[in-house]
């Protein structure tokens, strides 16, 4: 099935779901290309793997068993399971790959770290909830963060120490993106295309030495993702609550104490 911006390949019983990606892909084409400062027209090629097998065979078995999706960047190709998502989550996996795509083409092909890569997919497919703040809230609090330059290393991890290095990805793009202006992404991009490195670029950017500025991320986790974050979200919650309670009521006693000494001072009985 052909669109403006790609084609969709599809066995027949994904006919109608093929027609919703399709409109998907021209939707995100357009709105990931104008985010990351490409101009280009070159088409994505979507396929609706029909099984685990064929999903497999696609990508040639280099995703673990919790990855939703795909993208070859080079061969503008995605692959995507349908048989084992809805149309909903279909669409966001859609646009988190669509993503690693076109940043990949708006660097002129360069290598980028896989945090970067990570973290504005996620940013465009707006894959952030509470329970991605809670989980870099605690591995903050408990000193057990992901260095940046090992999420490289992600397609190796566990699920759960995977989820963790792409909430520190989106919150490096996030942090980026908000002490250095909207347009960070398209500034970085438009470096690499003139020929710097990735870390070039980055210092461009911001100012910074990659490894300033992956301090500055550190202590802006640090300050953002807090222990008062952790206890009011997730299942520390009611923990929270009662500490909470506990403070009050020795803020009142204490109040409550002072009084009394303020009285049998003045010689009241």
């Amino acid at each position: 099935m052909r669109s403006e911006h790609g084609e969709v390949l599809y066995l027949p019983p994904y006919r109608d779901l093929a027609l919703r990606v399709a409109e998907v892909l021209d939707r995100e084409y357009e709105r990931v290309g104008r985010g990351v400062g490409y101009e280009g027209k070159a088409p994505v090629r979507a396929f609706l793997a029909p099984s685990e097998e064929a999903f497999d065979r696609l990508t040639s078995g280099r995703v673990p068993d919790w990855g939703k999706g795909c993208a070859l960047p080079a061969y503008g190709v995605i692959v995507l399971q349908p048989f084992r998502e809805g149309p909903g989550d279909l669409g966001t996996t859609l646009a988190h790959e669509v993503s690693h795509v076109l940043l990949h083409r708006a660097v002129g092909g360069r290598p980028l770290p896989r945090w970067f890569d990570e973290g504005v997919a996620m940013w465009y497919a707006l894959e952030w909830g509470r329970a991605q703040s809670f989980r870099l809230a605690l591995a903050s609090l408990l000193g057990r963060l992901v260095p940046l330059e090992e999420v490289d290393e992600v397609l190796s991890f566990s699920p759960e120490k995977a989820e963790l290095a792409y909430a520190e990805s989106f919150s490096a793009v996030v942090f980026l993106l908000s002490r250095y202006g909207g347009d960070s992404v398209r500034r970085v991009t438009k470096f690499m295309r003139e020929g710097d490195s990735f870390p070039e670029a980055l210092s461009r950017t911001t100012g910074l030495s990659y490894d300033a500025f992956l301090e500055e991320w550190r202590s802006y986790v640090w300050r953002k993702y807090n222990i008062v974050l952790v206890l009011s979200e997730g299942p520390y919650l009611w923990v929270g609550v009662a500490l909470l309670f506990i403070l009050v009521y020795m803020v009142k006693r204490r109040k409550a104490r002072r009084m009394e000494e303020e009285w049998e001072e003045e010689g009241w009985e």
